[in-house]
């Protein structure tokens, strides 16, 4: 066989292979003996039929199969020769082999390039302080307690923080809102929505959440509502709406009392104890996010250290699985099909960005640790088996058989393992300073 590279780009090649007469019939008549050793002809023993009736019989099988092995040969023989380190292939240009014929084909393949490594070793990084005061446990003791709220009807007025029912509508000059905006109908008309009294981030009409202050059940006003000249949606900038209000029904919170049965609830037997426990679950969480902070100082300095060309195939592959997972995550909460449709560029762009900088630090982080003999040892993988089983809810066995019958699959989680092990290492040798504690 001979072998041709052709460049078609840094990370890209052609691997051009013409196979002679001589080598296409040897396997042809490998495929052959293979097909004859195990045919089930009328009047013959299995293995003891005529070349040539076996080759009248199963003539398509053995074609397609003589292609196939002759195809992966070729390329076997082109990597090899080549010396190309080969990160996918990509596709393949040719005509099929045939027995009396010689041939060729064209491989389309992606390389890995080389890889420069800027000094990783004593990276500045600023590290954070962890601390957590009484007034962050006992608000996020609060917040527990907002999250069992009882929402009780009451005849007075409402006040900030109460939570009304009521529908609005809006005009301009006469002209409904939600004819002039009708994609964002939270500012145009609304029927029994819940709105909470004042609330200073809530979303939708500003006049109307602070308007409803001082209403009760049945009582109906006007407001009005000025939008800015850079407002989020363009045919409502820079104009003034009028709304108009009936309140339908106005509702007390009230906190779950702290009492023995909400702490039973949380498994706690004392007042003391839930603080103690609020208190070590927002430490870790601060430890994790100082812990993150660090990674991204890290994952930063790498990337900007060096420049390289990545392999197209990499970045479109990574860009269409942050795609895939987008879009999942948000038809689950709701988002309608057809709006992807309509910001499919920039959804792509947004992604291929991303796809890019994954791939660029993840081509660095496996570099050094091929430098620094870093392993993904069976330790590792039990590890992030039963992180897995944890996240999933899934027995460790049925994803270790998972991994056992998928083995692109397991090859993709020793990867993340690796390049999590590797920025550990990076990390563990940064030249840390102090920064404001968190």
């Amino acid at each position: 066989m001979n072998v041709t590279v052709e460049e078609v780009s840094p990370t890209r090649k052609a691997l051009l292979v013409s196979v002679s007469t001589d080598e296409v019939n040897a396997q042809e008549k490998a495929v052959t003996r293979e097909y004859t050793q195990g045919a089930r002809l009328p009047g013959f023993r299995p293995g003891k039929a005529p070349a040539d009736m076996v080759k009248r019989r199963y003539g398509k099988e053995i074609s397609d199969e003589l292609h196939r092995k002759v195809a992966n040969l070729a390329y076997e023989h082109a990597v090899k020769e080549s010396k190309l380190n080969v990160y996918s292939l990509v596709t393949v240009e040719g005509e099929a082999f045939a027995a009396g014929k010689e041939g060729s084909a064209k491989f389309i393949v992606d390389v890995l390039p080389e890889i420069p490594l800027a000094p990783y070793e004593g990276l500045p990084v600023q590290t954070t302080t962890v601390e957590v005061t009484d007034a962050e446990a006992d608000q996020a003791i609060k917040e527990l307690r907002d999250q069992r709220a009882e929402y009780l009807a009451v005849e007075r007025a409402a006040a900030a923080g109460d939570f009304v029912k009521l529908n609005y509508t809006g005009t301009i000059d006469g002209k409904p809102v939600a004819e002039i905006a009708p994609d964002r109908p939270i500012f145009g008309t609304q029927h029994g929505t819940w709105e909470e009294a004042a609330a200073p981030k809530a979303p939708g009409v500003r006049a109307v959440i602070d308007g409803i202050v001082g209403m009760k059940t049945g009582d109906k006003k006007d407001v009005t509502q000025s939008f800015s000249a850079d407002f989020e949606v363009p045919a409502l900038a820079g104009k003034t709406a009028s709304y108009a209000i009936e309140v339908l029904e106005v509702r007390e919170k009230r906190p779950a009392a702290l009492d023995e049965a909400f702490l039973k609830s949380l498994q706690c037997e004392s007042a003391e104890q839930l603080h103690t426990r609020v208190k070590d679950d927002l430490k870790s969480r601060k430890e994790q996010q100082a812990q993150a902070s660090t990674r991204e100082q890290i994952v930063k300095a790498l990337t900007e250290a060096v420049d390289f060309p990545l392999p197209d195939s990499a970045v479109e592959h990574e860009t269409q699985s942050l795609l895939r997972d987008y879009i999942e995550r948000q038809m689950r909460q709701g988002v309608p099909e057809g709006e992807f449709e309509k910001r499919k560029q920039e959804l792509y762009n947004g992604a291929r960005t991303a796809a890019a900088s994954r791939v660029k630090l993840s081509l660095i982080l496996l570099r050094i640790a091929e430098k620094e003999g870093l392993k993904v040892e069976n330790t590792d993988l039990h590890q992030r088996i039963m992180q897995e089983s944890v996240m999933t809810r899934q027995r460790p066995e049925v994803i270790l058989k998972q991994l056992q019958e998928n083995r692109s699959l397991l090859a993709q989680m020793q990867r993340g393992i690796l390049q999590a092990k590797t920025l550990d290492f990076v990390a563990s040798k940064a030249k840390t300073s102090p920064a404001v504690a968190v």
